[in-house]
């Protein structure tokens, strides 16, 4: 039997695969699932992840990407579909665009760490379909990327037959078992970077910490795959929108009519950025609704209309509208109750519900604070976002007990500082910080009314309120805090910080929003030395 290196996948079919390479590998061959990286390059950052990635000594390396779907086809012009029970589904994008990208990354992130000056073997891809047929594939089409169900009995075969495609019979000799040794170790860390940091306090270590999962997530995730109707809840930064998702790309590779619901329009927008081939599954509540609705009633916008009427709306047209097979709500707790019910009422008799929330982050007054549709609850405890002493500083100040992952990095402190003018402070920190990754100004006010205001750039800074800005070279995004609620960002600047609860605009909940979107560098800003006075004080 083959050797296997890393965590077991959750996802079904990535299992039966496993299952299956377990069965047909050789001994000497390494497997590890679910392989992790970050490549950095010319000031641009992008992240991979691979289902597996599959060591063949004296060949070379080989990436499977695993999908669940039962039926696509790719037409001539190379586009990918697959089928569910609406027909076929035009992916945002192709797995074999997808697995080369994250071959040819993967190779370069390790040839680059271990100083080769190119990749002492064979390297290849193939897209794997346990439970999938294709309907069609145009007359070029290399199949040797492709494994059906056809192929699940033979994929030892398949891979080798895979990496001699690639290159001739003398490629693979360079890759020997020292060589392989040298590629699990790094691979092993399960994330890492080879890009050069400037600044004077180097975080890099602490960003590659701050992605894991604790155990409470792991528990839940096992929950979600298992039970039929379960909540989750949790504080900031202990991955709910994470596991959220997780299930969410499951269901949909399993051919469920299934759809993720979230309260914030920015972080839908995010989201779907950051997963195109499963932006058609992300909505917010509001426009999924309003789909339902399709009217132009003059109520649109007013609070009262999509809190109240408009959810009333939809459980009256429930019965008459096709269901859904599965519901994934994230932020359950900006939802009224009349929204949450209705979202359960577009579920059908024997769906999927999993409710997601942390009643600490309720911005908008929620009615309720129960978790409607759930027959289990799960309670995730430890924050593996923000950097212990962000963490620390964020107990102090909004009065919680939150814990750290165990293992998470120390990192730094918050900084507080009075200044009279912010924005030429916040865009002079965020050159300081630039090298730790995606920057944000955030205010309890909207940017007309903050003290950015008519500051379009500064300091190389261009700032953009265009969520999918977010991480670009030489930009600082800025949102209003209750915008930017399940977002996150290396650096988070704060302005027009106030003593919490002291102003409509600032309340405890906002601070404890603003305080936990940091993994790694976190500022307030002031023009108030009271108010600089009090979060020192309670840092202390």
């Amino acid at each position: 039997m083959p050797k296997i290196i890393g965590s077991l996948p959750f996802d079904r079919w990535e299992n039966e695969v496993l299952k299956k390479l377990k069965a047909q590998a050789p001994d000497d061959w390494i497997i590890m699932p679910s392989v992790k990286w970050t490549l950095s390059k010319n000031g641009y950052v992008r992240d991979g992840e691979a289902d597996f990635v599959i060591l063949v000594p004296n060949s070379g390396l080989i990436v499977l990407e695993v999908k669940g779907s039962r039926q696509f086809k790719v037409e001539q012009d190379g586009i990918w579909y697959r089928k569910d029970a609406a027909g076929w589904l035009k992916l945002k994008e192709a797995p074999a665009e997808q697995a080369t990208r994250n071959m040819h990354d993967l190779t370069e992130v390790i040839a680059e760490a271990q100083n080769w000056r190119g990749f002492p073997g064979r390297f290849a891809y193939i897209v794997v379909y346990p439970q999938g047929t294709a309907e069609s594939l145009p007359p070029m089409f290399d199949e040797s990327t492709l494994a059906t169900y056809r192929n699940i009995n033979n994929l030892d075969t398949k891979i080798r037959h895979a990496l001699e495609r690639r290159a001739g019979s003398h490629a693979g000799e360079n890759f020997t078992r020292s060589v392989m040794d040298a590629i699990i170790d790094q691979l092993k860390n399960r994330k890492f970077r080879v890009n050069k940091i400037d600044t004077v306090e180097d975080v890099t270590t602490d960003l590659s910490q701050i992605n894991q999962l604790t155990r409470q997530q792991f528990s839940s995730l096992k929950g979600l795959f298992d039970l039929q109707r379960v909540g989750v809840i949790g504080p900031a930064g202990s991955g709910k929108t994470v596991l959220a998702l997780w299930r969410l790309k499951a269901l949909v590779e399993e051919g469920k009519n299934a759809i993720y619901v979230c309260y914030n329009r920015n972080l839908a927008e995010s989201l779907k950025r950051q997963n195109p081939e499963h932006e058609d599954f992300i909505w917010t509540v509001d426009k999924l609704f309003l789909r339902i609705y399709d009217s132009r009633d003059g109520r649109i916008g007013q609070d009262e209309f999509h809190r109240e009427i408009l959810p009333g709306y939809v459980m009256d047209r429930a019965n008459s509208i096709k269901k859904y097979e599965a519901i994934i709500v994230d932020e359950g707790q900006d939802l009224s109750e009349y929204q949450t019910i209705a979202l359960f009422d577009l579920l059908t008799e024997d769906g999927i519900w999993a409710f997601f929330a942390d009643w600490n982050q309720d911005l908008y007054k929620s009615t309720t604070s129960s978790v409607i549709g759930a027959e289990v609850v799960f309670q995730l405890y430890h924050n593996c976002r923000n950097a212990i002493k962000i963490n620390d500083a964020c107990n102090s100040y909004v009065n919680t007990n939150i814990e750290s992952m165990p293992g998470m990095p120390l990192g730094i402190p918050p900084l507080v500082e009075v200044t009279k003018n912010q924005s030429n402070r916040a865009l002079e920190l965020a050159r300081q910080w630039s090298a730790d990754g995606a920057i944000v100004v955030l205010s309890p006010y909207k940017y007309e009314n903050s003290s950015m205001n008519n500051v379009e750039k500064g300091h190389g800074f261009i700032v953009s309120q265009d969520i999918n800005d977010l991480g670009k070279k030489d930009v600082v995004v800025f949102s209003t805090i209750k915008s930017f609620k399940g977002i996150e960002a290396a650096v988070i600047i704060v302005v027009d910080t106030a003593i919490p609860d002291q102003t409509k605009a600032f309340s405890k909940e906002d601070l404890y929003v603003a305080s936990t979107r940091a993994t790694t560098r976190l500022a307030f800003l002031t023009s108030s030395e009271p108010t600089a006075n009090y979060y020192k004080r309670l840092a202390v």
